[in-house]
């Protein structure tokens, strides 16, 4: 006869580590190549960057709010079931659960057994049924401890969102070092209108929320926040500024140490930052790598199963 609800177990600490695990993972290691190549320029890549920090912030504001006034989990499907109604909200889930979800769970998940296998196989590239294979198995080690506590999944998120920090700051410090120095020649002419091609900029826009996707999950998880009215919108508001300043340096050091071409070239822009900046780092770099995809996969696991 009695209610059965979720215990209130996210404090303001673990929200804001369940926003940063979820939206710094591969992106921001992989889409600088993309948002570059199809901006055009260095100067229009980094306006790119910061115009999709704004149109995520806003988006985690308006999140916020619904947060607050609808109180139940779930977040999307919760909003539109009591806006829209039954039907568009099956119709939403029943695309997240067998296209939206599992796509994105497989590029992240990818993307970790690649980068945790490259220190053994460099310089030549992992074999595919071994990064499957590693792929598959982060995955389900995630999927298990979720299934088996909620506080323990939560503290992974927070111990691997300061591991996510650490590798940004590591490419950010010798990246502002360098340009501190004067090394500004990769920013000339920034602002190259002849490269800028508009039929090619959502492309870049596409890209670049690729990288802060995840914004949203503070709704999926609503009924276990602590002082949910309080936490929500700081959690967002800090999570979210704090990942904008980390991008916007982080691409300033990938422009400052490797170039324009570098970055065009380079399959996987940290790793050829590292091989540029300090080579002694060169097989600790993509274990973080791999280690910030773990996270934003225990993070989409936790708040998608809401």
């Amino acid at each position: 006869e009695e209610a059965v609800f979720l215990r209130k177990k996210i404090t303001l600490l673990r929200a804001f580590s369940l926003l940063i695990g979820s939206m710094v993972g591969s992106g921001i290691f992989i889409s600088p190549k993309g948002v570059l190549k199809n901006s055009g320029s260095v100067g229009f890549s980094l306006v790119v960057w910061f115009a999709c920090g704004l149109l995520s912030l806003c988006g985690a504001l308006c999140y916020a709010e619904l947060g607050t006034r609808i109180t139940k989990s779930g977040g999307h499907y919760i909003y539109i079931l009591e806006t829209l109604g039954p039907l568009p909200s099956f119709l939403f889930l029943w695309a997240e659960f067998f296209a939206i979800r599992p796509a994105n769970s497989a590029v992240v998940s990818l993307a970790f057994g690649r980068y945790m296998l490259e220190p053994f196989f460099a310089p030549c590239a992992a074999p595919v049924p071994a990064v499957k294979l590693v792929s598959l198995l982060g995955y389900y080690t995630v999927l298990t401890l979720n299934s088996w506590s909620v506080t323990w999944s939560a503290r992974l998120q927070t111990a691997l969102s300061i591991i996510k920090l650490l590798a940004l700051a590591l490419i950010i410090v010798p990246g502002m070092m360098l340009l501190a120095q004067g090394h500004t020649e990769n920013f000339q002419g920034a602002f190259d209108r002849q490269s800028l091609v508009l039929d090619k900029l959502p492309l870049a826009f596409y890209a670049g929320m690729f990288a802060y996707s995840g914004w949203f999950q503070t709704g999926f998880v609503r009924e276990e926040l602590v002082r949910p009215e309080r936490n929500i919108p700081l959690a967002v508001i800090v999570s979210v500024i704090t990942v904008i300043v980390g991008y916007m340096l982080t691409n300033v050091s990938y422009y400052t140490v490797l170039g324009t071409q570098d970055v065009l070239a380079s399959p996987a822009v940290a790793v050829s930052f590292v091989q540029r900046a300090f080579k002694s780092l060169i097989s600790v770099v993509p274990v973080l790598v791999a280690l910030s995809c773990f996270g934003t996969m225990n993070g989409g696991i936790f708040t998608f199963s809401r």
